[in-house]
């Protein structure tokens, strides 16, 4: 009972933060209407993740992946810069084969936020292959790929 309790308004506040963004300035009625709306999405959100058969987990290496995050986008955006230049290398496909624990799809979505990474494909759940500007791999990568040496 408490864990639906906990998902429902994690899922109602997701989604009136999204309201409010989208809106910019909120008055008092129309923050009512984001709660309202965003009630209702968060109970159909809870019904489609069970209806889907859909576990929550995987979130292993998710809050060190997080704090890599913002010195990643910059560092991409100084590769991206840089690639834009004459004579400068191509990128690489690479796989990257994800540490046990973390799940493709948010692993997938932090590696995709940097500006010189493109997430390709993700042909298993503890694998993405992307497509990168530079060689080596950078914090976000770091933090989700496995420490074994399994590429």
């Amino acid at each position: 009972m408490l864990t639906r309790l906990v998902e429902t308004v994690v899922w109602g506040a997701a989604l009136t933060g999204l309201t409010v963004v989208f809106v910019s300035s909120v008055s008092p009625v129309e923050l009512l209407v984001a709660v309202l709306a965003a009630s209702g999405g968060a109970v159909a959100a809870r019904r489609m993740r069970l209806a889907a058969r859909v576990r929550v987990g995987g979130g292993r290496g998710a809050v060190r992946a997080l704090l890599a995050l913002p010195g990643s986008v910059v560092r991409g955006l100084a590769v991206l810069t840089a690639a834009m230049a004459p004579g400068h290398g191509d990128g690489r496909v690479r796989r990257i084969r994800l540490r046990p624990g973390a799940g493709a799809g948010w692993a997938g979505t932090l590696l995709a936020a940097s500006p010189d990474t493109c997430v390709i494909d993700v042909p298993r759940d503890d694998e993405v292959v992307v497509h990168a500007l530079r060689p080596t791999a950078g914090p976000v990568e770091e933090a989700v790929a496995r420490t074994d040496g399994a590429r």
